[in-house]
């Protein structure tokens, strides 16, 4: 396929799994492609650390409308001070000129395809396409389902917006569910992993009874990963049972200060954020993810578990269970979830199994390695630079 001119949307440089894989695939696509990375909503986040790791020589990155007046009239609604007519005209003018810039941009880089990463990156280029043409590439991660309940006039927004959309990349039968109730063509739909570019290990995963029991978990900060679930399992099995048990945390938020303050124990490690885990996770022995997130679809996480060749605990939500599959059978154990956290008593059992079973270990561990080959970044480009090309999918 010749190179051709893409651009990479994200609606904000969040710490999310969406993020994270837009990212990776930006920077992969730069090597036989010119690829602009659009952050459309610069005011939306503040840390930008995912912005570092963007690939500085090959990419052009933009955050839209982040300027002297998106800087001023952000300032007005961090404060909630009442918008009179000035204010409002000033920010009809401010989104009307950014929005003559990103029109501009796409049109004078002569951008083929916008690959969208979030549903308003979705609402917002389609409605682009009305005025300058491109392929419209949309990447599901699980905002919609998250947001249906969050945005006004949702339905209406969306149904226009799938309309307009050229394709859907779609990960789980979660997002299958909503592209039926919109009537999404099949023709229109396209099946595609995470693609990671992490150096897979070679080394097999083993325990031996004497050891400490090393369990890690990354994830956002939020309290629908499981965390305090993970931490009452695990001092569950350190004090009742008297299990050589520890919880190696990867992660930050506000929510996680206050287990860090509730939950004081040598063997609860809190790292904090961390960009590179692959040494954190090689370390331990097993992976954990108890996440009940409404809108988990394909977790980096877990990807970033098999390819160091970790056992897996988790839930069944989104694509999990499929993610652990792999031809020998499944790498790890999904605990039922149900929109809800996990049991804890289950939760310390799935642990216990491994501890009391050390070839179990292994067996998953080899397991995960094999699971892992179907994410593979260089299959995962291959597949979206088909979707950029102007052709029906089914």
């Amino acid at each position: 396929m010749g190179g051709i001119n893409i651009c990479i949307a994200i609606e904000s440089f969040f710490d999310g799994g969406a993020e994270m894989f837009a990212i990776r695939l930006a920077n992969e696509l730069t090597k036989n492609h010119k690829v602009f990375f659009l952050e459309l909503e610069p005011y939306r986040s503040s840390e930008k650390r995912q912005k570092l790791l963007l690939n500085a020589n090959g990419l052009h990155c933009i955050q839209a409308g982040k300027n002297w007046l998106g800087e001023w009239l952000y300032g007005q609604n961090k404060v909630n001070r009442k918008t009179g007519r000035v204010v409002n005209a000033l920010k009809a003018f401010y989104f009307a000129a950014k929005k003559r810039q990103i029109i501009k941009i796409i049109s004078n880089n002569e951008i083929s395809v916008v690959n969208s990463h979030s549903w308003d990156t979705d609402v917002y280029f389609a409605a682009c396409k009305l005025i300058v043409p491109f392929r419209l590439v949309s990447t599901f991660h699980g905002h919609y389902e998250f947001l249906k309940d969050k945005r006004a006039d949702f339905d209406v927004d969306t149904l226009q917006t799938l309309q307009l959309v050229d394709v859907v990349v779609y990960t789980t039968n979660m997002h299958l569910k909503t592209l039926d109730y919109y009537r999404v063509p099949t023709s229109r739909r396209y099946k595609i992993f995470y693609g990671n570019t992490m150096r897979q290990t070679e080394k097999v995963t083993k325990y031996l009874p004497v050891e400490v029991f090393k369990i890690v978990m990354v994830a956002r900060g939020i309290r629908e990963k499981g965390w305090e679930e993970a931490i009452k399992a695990v001092l569950q099995l350190k004090w009742e049972q008297q299990l050589n048990v520890q919880l190696i945390m990867v992660g930050e938020g506000q929510y996680l200060d206050v287990l860090q303050e509730k939950y004081q124990d040598p063997d609860l490690i809190y790292l904090g954020y961390k960009e590179n885990v692959k040494e954190i996770i090689e370390s331990a022995h097993i992976g954990l993810l108890p996440t009940y997130y409404i809108a988990e679809s394909l977790p980096n996480t877990v990807i970033e578990y098999l390819f160091c060749g970790k056992p897996v605990i988790s839930t069944n939500i989104g694509a999990i269970p499929e993610m652990l599959l792999s031809t020998q059978g499944q790498a790890g154990i999904c605990l039922e979830a149900g929109g809800k956290a996990p049991a804890i008593n289950q939760l310390a059992a799935a642990i216990k199994g491994y501890i009391d079973n050390p070839e179990l270990i292994k067996e998953h561990s080899e397991r995960a390695l094999l699971a892992a080959k179907k994410f593979t970044m260089k299959t995962c480009v291959r597949e979206y630079e088909f979707l950029y090309v102007d052709k029906e999918v089914a």
